[in-house]
Formats: C-alpha cells, structure tokens, sequence
C-alpha cells in the first residue's frame, strides 16, 4: 500500500512538474534539475519501499511446569465376620472393620 501511494504522489508530482515547465534555457537549468530530482527521488522511494520487511521476532514461551504432589498412602478397609472368645469355651461372630 505504501509503494503505491510513494509511486502515486511521484508521479503526481512529475507530472505537475512538466505541466509547470517552460522551455528549457542553458543559463538557468533549473526545470531540467527539478525533474532529475523528483525521477531520482522517485526511483529511491521504490527502491526502499520495495524491500522486503523483517520478519517479527518468534517469541518461545517455556511450559509450566505443574509439581503434583506424590500419592499418599491411603489405607484400604474392609469389614470382616471374626471370631471373638467370650469365655475360655465359647465364641461368637461379631463385624469388625480391617484396614491394611
């Protein structure tokens, strides 16, 4: 977009430049001047404006890294029939819970 409007106001400008000119006198040389400068100035605006742009910067974010905490032991119960002594000769079954 750029190139074209540099390229449009120069030759805007040349062409305003000739329409003003009158004819060309050697003692003065000043319309011969100013159409050499603005074709030059022309030629260096396309020149810069037509290299090609940098490219941005790749910025690499690092990964965080989420620290976990280590599983904790967790004891495993369950319920079991035992068999519990009331006195020397005889015993019942009661639930009891057991856990590892």
């Amino acid at each position: 977009m750029r190139f074209a409007t540099t390229i449009a106001l120069a030759t805007a400008a040349l062409a305003a430049a000739l329409a003003t000119a009158h004819p060309a006198r050697a003692a003065q040389g000043r319309n011969a001047a100013l159409i050499g400068g603005l074709a030059i100035g022309a030629a260096g605006a396309a020149i810069l404006l037509n290299r090609p742009a940098r490219a941005a910067p790749v910025l690499v974010e690092e990964e965080e890294m989420i620290e976990r905490p280590a599983p904790r032991y967790v004891p495993t119960c369950r319920m079991e029939r035992r068999r519990v002594w009331i006195d020397s000769e005889s015993y019942t079954y009661r639930r009891v819970e057991v856990c590892e």
